[in-house]
């Protein structure tokens, strides 16, 4: 077992497990020695411990994150706090906050010009009503877009050949940002029309991240892509030191063809995504395809990162959309992303709002349910106010102790009268919220602090859009094979797993 473990394990990967592990050993024998030598230094630690949770009390950030950090170095105060400064602190280094404030930079100079042409051409900056179009315009800049058709898939089976369809017709670029991609049969035909189309001059770039693509993307890979002509770079490369930038991800899953087509949504580039390999009963996600003006900021999210990885210069005049392009569709997308760069937490504002100002429905779709005390509220205050407020969390889960933190929060919501639903045929990754038939959500971010706090996400608001009815269909649908969460089962658990689930909670913000 141990030889096929390292077999698995890429060189990198092993080289940075080992030197966490190697770091916190030093950190361990420094504190033991230091204390066997001087008595006070375990005073003088301990002072650290209250000046550290001090530290962590008055800053801006959430509050159950705060209550967590806090626990541990009560708990441990000759270690604690050396902990926090390893790898709890949410910084980001000074030289990837250049990058990053050149990057968000172009970006609102991008977003803006557009801001520009849709005011010239509508008189108007937000035409939907929505108050969440306004926050995400405020806070984001993020533009309203109304020339936008959108196709919804239900399952990645559907997706992948018109996504790969697409592909294959590209005439002038294709660029792919994913968490994972993986060696199966979905991503060697990709990988195929990805290589013949930069074989036939088109512009090919490719994103990866390097933690989620780290034992599925090996080098010979990335060397072929490369030797075909696409173009790739990785997201936060690992390297020896083990710190917090470790824990903030590209989760982002965007595809964008020709500057008029673009994807996003919960499907990462693998065969379990298709089912055409099990891994935890039936794999069920959704995804969604637009054509049209809102693609314009797809773009832009792409080549903003693309220019905090490369130092070359980029001419974004090479992808603008199509100028003769004219769709004719109903209600409006609204193109957003967040990430630990930016302090507004877009994303998980915009959820709030949407659930806050929900007047008859919510039904949300989600692989972890790991709230902070904001989004819990918001959904327990929906559902005392009498929305039909309803989740549907997998029934086979991916990851068992998260999946143990994802249950401790259904006692709360379902005594509130959130009703909750595991979909029994297996694992549900997919991202979408939807409200009053109105208004939805669909993308990559997950109902957790990781997505929310230190991931990258993507996604797209929905108003008055026609797959609206499309997505609360498949969703019906959904609830006909899941099983609602029962009061009685929720009573009928043992003492020692309520106090496991305890412990999980309280160390919720770190998972």
């Amino acid at each position: 077992m141990f030889r096929k473990l390292i077999k698995l394990m890429s060189q990198k990967a092993a080289i940075t497990v080992f030197s966490f592990f190697i770091q916190i050993a030093i950190v361990v024998l420094a504190v033991l020695y230091a204390a066997a030598q001087f008595w006070w230094i375990w005073i003088v630690f301990e002072f650290f411990s209250f000046l550290i949770c001090l530290y962590i009390v008055s800053r801006d950030m959430n509050p159950s994150y705060k209550l967590s950090w806090c626990m541990i170095i009560l708990i441990a105060p000759a270690f604690g706090w050396m902990v926090y400064l390893l790898i709890g602190r949410q910084h980001t280094p000074r030289r990837v906050r250049k990058r990053l404030g050149n990057a968000a930079d172009v970006s609102q100079v991008l977003l803006n010009m557009t801001n520009a042409e849709l005011i010239n051409s509508r008189g108007v900056l937000n035409p939907t009503g929505s108050t969440c179009a306004d926050l995400v315009l405020k806070a984001g800049s993020y533009p309203v877009y109304s020339n936008t058709q959108t196709t919804y898939y239900s399952l990645g089976d559907d997706l992948f050949p018109a996504m790969l369809n697409d592909i294959r017709s590209a005439q002038k670029f294709v660029f792919m940002e994913y968490f994972i991609y993986e060696h199966g049969e979905v991503w060697d035909e990709i990988e195929s029309a990805l290589i013949e189309r930069a074989l036939a001059g088109v512009d090919v770039r490719l994103i990866y991240d390097d933690v989620g693509s780290i034992f599925t993307l090996p080098k010979k890979g990335i060397k072929r892509l490369r030797d075909g002509g696409v173009q790739v770079l990785p997201f936060n490369k690992i390297t020896f030191s083990f710190d917090m930038r470790l824990n903030n991800r590209s989760h982002r899953k965007i595809t964008v063809i020709d500057g008029d087509i673009a994807y996003t949504g919960g499907n990462n580039i693998a065969d379990e995504y298709a089912n055409k390999r099990e891994r935890f009963g039936h794999w069920k996600d959704t995804h969604m395809r637009f054509y049209g003006g809102a693609v314009w900021s797809f773009t832009s999210m792409f080549l903003s990162f693309w220019s905090i990885l490369s130092d070359t210069a980029i001419d974004y005049r090479h992808y603008l959309p199509s100028a003769s392009l004219d769709t004719t569709a109903v209600g409006y997308i609204q193109p957003l992303s967040s990430g630990p760069g930016r302090d507004d937490h877009l994303i998980e504002s915009a959820f709030i709002n949407l659930i806050s100002t929900a007047k008859r429905s919510v039904y949300i779709t989600t692989p972890y349910l790991i709230l902070d005390n904001e989004m819990q509220t918001a959904l327990i205050h929906a559902a005392l106010a009498g929305v039909d407020v309803r989740i549907i969390i997998p029934h086979i889960p991916d990851k068992k102790i998260v999946y143990q933190t994802t249950k401790s929060f259904v006692p709360v919501l379902v005594k509130a009268g959130v009703r909750v639903y595991t979909y029994t045929p297996g694992f549900i990754h997919a991202k979408m919220v939807i409200v009053d038939d109105e208004r939805a959500f669909i993308g990559t971010c997950n109902m957790d602090y990781r997505s929310f706090y230190l991931h990258y996400e993507d996604g797209a608001l929905l108003y008055s859009v026609n797959t609206i009815a499309d997505m609360k269909s498949d969703f019906m649908n959904t609830l006909d094979v899941s099983a609602e969460v029962m009061s009685e089962q929720i009573n009928d658990v043992l003492p020692l797993t309520r106090l496991f689930r305890a412990i999980l909670r309280l160390l919720a913000p770190m998972m």
